[in-house]
């Protein structure tokens, strides 16, 4: 009789989870990945005392791809492995396990963290593993039936790409290269009803610049509140490198034929402007208005920001999942920071100079919603800038130092925040201190108490 051959198929096995002894089906054994990861279908069967245990991460994964993924948290489990036969052969070990929301024939990879932990010697030739117990040499041999699953998965794998490829749908004929993105995990009839839906409302999106007239002064009409008190500012002019100038010089041209800007021929204030690069690589173009806002009286009554908007889109994405909305990741979880802007901070090594500091509180800035007491953690920071410029020379203090380590160590374990529901009772907590206050609002869901929004400021003197 002939052996099977298992070199072209992965290695499948099952497991424990000693906590409560739940046997875990088709675990692949992956030695070419540096983690250990737990599918989201097999999370959510977890029971509750389980799953109150994953701990929030803001690390980023990236595959082979070169895709990076936001996992949901951090899962320890106590993982335990049986010899085939019983013979008392078991091996325990405490893992950490990334607890992915990508669809997967398996629930459960060990990685190399896990075999190294639980001292797993696998050979894809033979479809089994071996490990050393107290005991004796345990052998498990891999699942046939789950690998013939997995293999017809693998597959499909190319079709799987060509349906997200699919899902870049035209809405505009007029503008084929302009597509708009529907999530795959929703199902066909959902998928016609969003397309009709926006092909019968077409008209409302801004195609090309003649698209984005403005709304008619009749109807709103927008003015500058300068103190004519002040003196017009006139900006020096910045150079520009000339494949930007050529850019911003065709950017520009559009707007002046679309109605949009128009030649003035006696200024009064003028302000350079700025090219900006977007997360996807392309150009935004900004103006350098910080002459013309000193001028302008601030609104202490002003529109409602921008966060509201990003509330407001939760879980309102075409059908996905997750995806990033105003440099925030919107997911079903709620509203979670983005993880360039963590890693930012992260992989800053301690400042040297003015501008460092400056460069730090402002990544700090983009992430404050996310942080409890920020601004109280972040008076060293402001203490080190007023020294600085007191003293005409920069020292980096021990106190500065020490709230830098505890700012980075803080960022591994930001909340997910959930978007508040009209007409929900909502709750306010407030802290004073001697040099700053900060506050968080709260929400309760299923008697568990869930923050919407910090906020934090320095008392002016600190």
């Amino acid at each position: 009789m002939q052996s099977e051959d298992f070199s072209e198929m992965p290695i499948v096995v099952s497991c424990k989870i000693a906590e409560n002894g739940i046997t875990i089906m088709k675990v692949h054994i992956d030695n070419g990945s540096s983690i250990d990861i737990l599918y989201e279908q097999c999370f959510i069967q977890l029971p509750e005392s389980i799953r109150v245990t994953l701990k929030p991460t803001a690390a980023s994964l990236t595959g082979f791809t070169g895709e990076s993924s936001l996992p949901m948290g951090v899962l320890p489990l106590d993982v335990e492995l049986v010899d085939d036969n019983d013979d008392g052969l078991v091996r325990r070990a405490r893992l950490d396990f990334y607890v992915m929301r990508t669809s997967s024939c398996y629930n459960m990879l060990l990685g190399r963290t896990a075999l190294g932990k639980l001292g797993i010697v696998p050979s894809t030739i033979h479809g089994m593993i071996k490990f050393a117990t107290r005991k004796g040499v345990a052998t498990i041999n891999s699942t046939r039936k789950v690998t013939i699953c997995a293999a017809i998965n693998v597959k499909s794998a190319a079709q799987e790409t060509a349906e997200v490829a699919e899902n870049m749908v035209v809405v505009n004929p007029a503008y084929p290269e302009q597509k708009i993105k529907v999530g795959s995990n929703v199902s066909a009839d959902t998928q016609k009803q969003i397309m009709q839906l926006l092909v019968q409302y077409m008209d409302v999106f801004a195609w090309c610049e003649n698209d984005m007239t403005g709304v008619p002064c009749n109807i709103a009409e927008h003015r500058l509140n300068v103190n004519p008190a002040l003196k017009t500012v006139v900006q020096k002019r910045r150079g520009m490198a000339p494949d930007r100038m050529k850019w911003l010089c065709k950017e520009v041209t559009k707007l002046v034929r679309a109605g949009i800007l128009r030649e003035a021929q006696y200024q009064s204030w003028i302000a350079n402007l700025v090219l900006v690069k977007k997360p996807d690589g392309s150009w935004r173009i900004c103006i350098d208005f910080k002459d013309l806002n000193k001028a302008c009286p601030k609104d202490n009554y002003p529109l409602p920001e921008i966060d509201l908007k990003v509330e407001s889109l939760h879980a309102f994405l075409f059908g996905e999942t997750e995806g990033k909305f105003l440099e925030y990741l919107v997911t079903e979880q709620g509203i979670q920071a983005n993880p360039k802007k963590i890693a930012a901070i992260e992989n800053m090594t301690a400042p040297r100079t003015i501008k460092e500091v400056q460069s730090l509180t402002g990544k700090i800035v983009a992430l404050m919603r996310f942080l409890s007491k920020a601004a109280e953690r972040q008076l060293p920071f402001f203490k080190t800038l007023k020294g600085c410029l007191r003293q005409k020379c920069f020292v980096w203090s021990s106190d500065a130092e020490v709230a830098f380590q505890e700012m980075k160590k803080l960022l591994k374990t930001l909340p997910t925040l959930t978007a508040p529901i009209d007409g929900e009772i909502l709750y306010l907590y407030i802290l004073v201190e001697n040099e700053a206050f900060g506050s968080v609002l709260i929400t309760k869901r299923e008697k568990i108490q869930k923050p919407v929004y910090f906020v934090s400021k320095a008392l002016t003197g600190s």
